[in-house]
């Protein structure tokens, strides 16, 4: 079980969720992937401290009373050199700033922001908390894409904004992996209208790892949450799309490491 000192600059270094029903939340998500979870207490919000085998992977926060109308939703952080740099660079692409950066006491900078194509993401610039400590363990981050109606104008701001580069995935969906030199640090798809209904915005998803996939949608089910899209096959490994008790949709993946 590797653990994650630093997440680089341009690659993935946080998920948390914003939640209307954070009980219900916290059972179905213990019951998944066996998370603990720890409130940070009034002075943050009440945000909660997610952690797989004591390591830190993930966020949870209950709604303000003045969030309560918006959906619950994951948020994907991407690692920041420079928060204030980077939000004056947002702007400049196109996009906007929703949250504008803020120090969370001494773990770190963020922001939250929307990419020209209405997408929301945000970014962390670490001091004391680097972010997850697990990727591509049961339970932590192993995957994230955004979905958009736009695949070309989102890839040339997020490799732009991140200085990365991208490349075309063979076959016949339109789909932009982003790179940071070697590596593979998210994905772009189109939205089409066949498989996304109108109604359906602009979104990032995480991806969660799991050991049984069969396991976590059979949990997902009898914990309060539901099947969005059944178990299917890919190249990388056998995928599902699962949301929670209040509705805010993830990815599960069991990835063939054979």
């Amino acid at each position: 079980m590797p653990v994650q000192t630093q997440h680089a600059a341009g690659t993935s270094a946080w998920y948390d969720l914003t939640t209307g029903k954070p009980e219900e939340s916290q059972r179905f998500y213990s019951d998944l992937f066996g998370w603990t979870f720890e409130d940070q207490g009034p002075e943050f919000g009440h945000y909660h401290m997610v952690r797989q085998n004591g390591h830190p992977v993930a966020g949870f926060m209950p709604k303000a009373p003045e969030m309560a109308q918006m959906p619950s939703a994951w948020t994907i952080y991407y690692a920041s050199d420079d928060a204030q740099a980077d939000a004056q660079r947002i702007r400049e692409l196109g996009g906007q700033i929703l949250a504008e950066p803020m120090q969370v006491g001494p773990l770190g900078h963020m922001l939250v922001a929307s990419d020209p194509t209405g997408a929301v993401f945000g970014l962390w610039q670490p001091l004391a908390f680097q972010g997850s400590e697990l990727e591509n363990e049961h339970g932590s981050m192993t995957w994230q894409e955004v979905n958009t109606r736009d695949a070309d104008r989102a890839r040339d701001f997020y490799t732009q904004l991140f200085g990365a580069t991208s490349e075309p995935m063979p076959g016949d969906m339109t789909y932009h992996i982003l790179k940071q030199g070697n590596d593979n640090v998210g994905g772009i798809m189109q939205m089409d209208e066949e498989h996304w209904p109108a109604s359906v915005p602009p979104h990032w998803m995480p991806y969660f790892d799991v050991n049984d996939l069969q396991r976590a949608v059979k949990v997902a089910g009898e914990s309060g949450g539901s099947v969005r899209v059944p178990p299917f096959d890919t190249p990388y490994g056998q995928m599902a799309v699962l949301a929670d008790p209040d509705g805010a949709v993830f990815s599960v993946v069991q990835v063939d490491r054979s």
